[in-house]
């Protein structure tokens, strides 16, 4: 009879099922650890660092579905690491580098995501490990159709949230080993992970702790622009990476008044080369970064307007109302000119231009036509008849959004930049003619994603409930109205009929949230997400209550 020798027999175990328990340090290594409790045998009996074991580990694909060429791309990822990847890391860090960085640069080009971040990442761990948990929650946010997010949402029983939150942990584990280091290179590496932390919070809706990171990021910037030449001190940090920080402090301008916290974004920069005629004040753009610098500075200052106005009572607009107009005034001669100088820019250059720049322009577009009615309605109150004076504008934005999504094939599920929200967010609770905002409502639902903070979830949920309480407020004051039936995007629909439509819209939104009982509207969304502690901040919420509180007192 034939006896295996000890060697055969080792190699049939080593072909055996390897443990997904063992050590870090073994598992990237593809050996099998003998598991000793803190640090194993195996590691620090050869002279290794054994790295521990993971708190968190990603569920198998059972269905095996990953062919040779994904595990090949995997294995060529992991080339450019300069420590051992386990397998679970190696996956999330392949993901985002196919698919997170090319869904990020969907809307504009960025060096910070096209080579910056991802050399940081090859050297410097707390980056690597942010770079993972932001890929994990990016990817299991997808695989759920980028539904509404907030942090009860999230069950416990999520492996991918809980690994993300483990890698989270590694990161700022690290960064703080590296605090008292006199590495000059540090400062920058805070603020990539503060960067990515902030986009991984935000993909879970945990919008305060997202805010802190932001804050953090830009006291750290401010204190540079504090240091003297601006100019100067800005060439310490990436360029692109200050912009992302500079062009999400104008966005969350919008969740807490803290910001904008930075100076206008041209001081940030070295100025773009424009130049006037002698005869004309007009502005002339001569590259789509100009364009793009200038009209920041235009976003920033009609955010920080509209984010004050909104929501403000009848009275408070008619106590400060000579100062408000006054600021109003302002901002929309600086919008006027902008204007002015982006129409010939756009004219000229713009089948020049790839499809991508071309989308670029176009959001500059979009956003041009809605962001004066935002201003212009803002003093308006509760004087809601006027907004039929921009009825034809906002249907605009709605055509011009679909026009755009058309050539968006692949539209991306998260960007730092602004694109479609805020505007078809006007259309959607400023039009007083329904079919305007339906189609706003319509375009809102069929493109569930991020822009920074915005949310379209949150955007579609607060504009439904504002048109279910207007509807319902019409049908106890004007007799006979629920009988009316309006002819919305092809097809005819009674009141009833739309109030159905938004409410099962709405539980769509709301599912694993908490709610009243199915079937019924939630008597006050604000109680609903408990674990927004700061959610009257945000203007899209103040501006609702305001509308809301306007029903409720014309209705008593």
């Amino acid at each position: 009879m034939h006896h295996p020798t000890g060697s055969a027999v080792t190699r049939i175990r080593a072909g055996g099922k390897r443990s997904r328990t063992g050590c870090r340090t073994c598992r990237a290594r593809r050996v099998k650890c003998d598991e000793t409790p803190v640090t194993c045998h195996n590691c620090t009996s050869t002279g290794r660092k054994c790295d521990g074991y993971d708190a968190q580990r990603l569920p198998r694909d059972r269905k095996k579905r990953a062919s040779k060429n994904k595990a090949t791309l995997q294995l060529d990822v992991g080339k450019t690491i300069n420590w051992a990847m386990t397998s679970d890391e190696r996956q999330c860090f392949s993901y985002f580098h196919n698919h997170t960085i090319p869904t990020l640069l969907q809307f504009f080009d960025s060096t910070l995501w096209q080579t910056h971040v991802l050399q940081l990442s090859r050297y410097e761990p707390p980056v690597y490990h942010a770079i993972v948990a932001l890929s994990a929650i990016h990817r299991q946010s997808e695989a759920h159709g980028m539904q509404l997010a907030s942090p009860a949402s999230i069950r416990a029983d999520d492996a991918w949230h809980r690994f993300a939150q483990d890698q989270l942990g590694r990161s700022v584990m690290l960064l703080n080993q590296r605090c008292a280091s006199q590495d000059p290179s540090l400062r920058e590496v805070i603020l990539v992970c503060c960067l990515l932390f902030i986009l991984a919070d935000l993909l879970r809706g945990r919008y305060d702790d997202a805010f802190q990171h932001l804050r953090g990021g830009l006291g750290i910037l401010k204190e540079l622009q504090a240091s003297g030449n601006v100019s100067n001190a800005f060439c310490q940090v990436e360029q692109s990476l200050v912009s992302a920080f500079a062009h999400l402090d104008i966005l969350a301008s919008h969740y807490d008044r803290v910001f904008p916290m930075l100076a206008p974004v041209n001081h940030l920069q070295s100025a773009p080369s424009i130049s006037h005629d002698t005869q004309d004040s007009s502005p002339e753009y001569w590259s789509l970064q100009e364009v793009r610098s200038a009209f920041d500075i235009i976003l920033r200052k009609s955010y920080r307007f509209c984010s004050k106005c909104l929501g403000v009572s009848d009275e408070e607009i008619a106590r400060n109302y000579e100062s408000l107009q006054s600021e109003q005034i302002e901002v929309w001669s600086q919008v006027a000119e902008f204007k002015s100088g982006f129409e010939p820019f756009y004219a000229t250059f713009y089948n020049k231009l790839n499809p991508k720049e071309q989308r670029g322009l176009d959001i500059i577009k979009l956003h041009l036509l809605s962001i004066p009615v935002g201003l212009k309605s803002l003093l308006l109150g509760s004087n809601r008849a006027a907004l039929s004076y921009y009825t034809s504008d906002l249907e605009t934005v709605c055509s011009m959004v679909e026009e755009i999504m058309a050539r968006f094939t692949e539209r991306p599920s998260v960007t730092l930049e602004n694109g479609v929200i805020a505007p078809l967010f006007h259309s959607a609770t400023l039009c007083p003619d329904y079919s305007v905002r339906w189609w706003a409502l319509e375009l809102l639902r069929s493109w569930p994603h991020r822009e920074g903070p915005f949310d379209s979830n949150w955007i579609t949920f607060l504009s439904e409930e504002s048109l279910r309480l207007e509807l319902e407020m019409r049908c106890e004051q004007e007799p006979g109205f629920r009988d009316t039936v309006f002819f919305l995007r092809g097809e005819e629909l009674s009141v009833d009929k739309m109030i159905s439509r938004i409410g099962c819209s709405q539980r769509k939104q709301l599912q694993g949230k908490r709610r009243g009982v199915a079937g019924d509207p939630p008597s006050d969304f604000l109680e609903i997400f408990p674990e927004f502690k700061n959610m009257q901040t945000w203007s899209c919420v103040r501006a609702f209550m305001a509308f809301s509180a306007g029903i409720k007192k014309t209705t008593v």
